[in-house]
């Protein structure tokens, strides 16, 4: 097997590139060696890519899936977009890792980048992962992100709550609470604080998610807004 043309390798560091940004540092790459060749691969949980005669890409069921293992071979030219396209819905999914709390912790912080501190620790009982996103402006939102292995998401803050999402090994959940994490570390907005519930909104005033029924109490209605951790000077 000759090893693949320069612009084979350059078409691959772009996927590369796009994977660590979804996924930050869950993603790990190096390179194989058949037959003495050098060939380019990375991994992120059970999804793999392979650069060789075709772009390779191969994904393991983990142990709690309930998809079979799929593999495809795809061509340099044409299928690109298509290999692009299975690392951002395996993204959204959240169903990579051997635990499901592993991409999500990875991503929190590429999230926060140095504009915040993520401490993890497996240490909470019922949680497999818990993770303490502390922002270094004022006007962001501090808040806990603890996980379980059948797919539940806590969002836990002093400002707003306990927001609960995903369980019983469904996705879905998981895939909202990515979207309100963002909201949070990224994009910024105000919540909604109501007497038995709040919501998160967004810079336009629509409703991100939410009501949350397991939120702080208040007999008033509150609207706290909040900023993003990367904010301009």
């Amino acid at each position: 097997m000759p090893p693949i043309p320069d612009s084979h390798h350059a078409a691959f560091d772009r996927l590369v590139t796009r994977a660590r940004q979804l996924f930050g540092s869950a993603v790990e790459e190096k390179l194989i060696a058949p037959d003495s060749h050098r060939l380019p691969t990375f991994r992120v949980g059970q999804l793999s890519m392979i650069g060789e005669q075709w772009l390779v890409v191969d994904i393991e069921p983990g142990p709690y899936s309930r998809h079979r293992h799929e593999r495809w071979e795809l061509d340099w030219n044409s299928d690109l977009e298509k290999a692009k396209a299975l690392l951002e819905k395996y993204h959204a999914r959240q169903m990579l890792a051997p635990s499901s709390g592993d991409v999500l912790v990875a991503r929190l912080i590429a999230l926060a980048g140095d504009d915040g501190d993520i401490t993890v620790s497996t240490e909470r009982a019922e949680f497999d992962r818990t993770a303490t996103v502390t922002p270094h402006h004022r006007g962001a939102l501090p808040f806990d992100v603890l996980i379980t292995s059948g797919y539940v998401v806590v969002i836990n803050g002093p400002d707003f709550g306990w927001w609960t999402f995903g369980g019983d090994y469904e996705d879905d959940g998981v895939e909202e609470a990515q979207r309100v994490l963002e909201h949070l570390i990224v994009r910024g907005g105000t919540i909604r604080i109501i007497r038995r519930a709040s919501e998160l909104l967004d810079t336009d005033g629509s409703i991100v998610s939410g009501p949350h029924r397991d939120a702080v109490r208040t007999r008033r209605t509150k609207n706290l807004p909040y900023l993003p951790y990367r904010q301009s000077v």
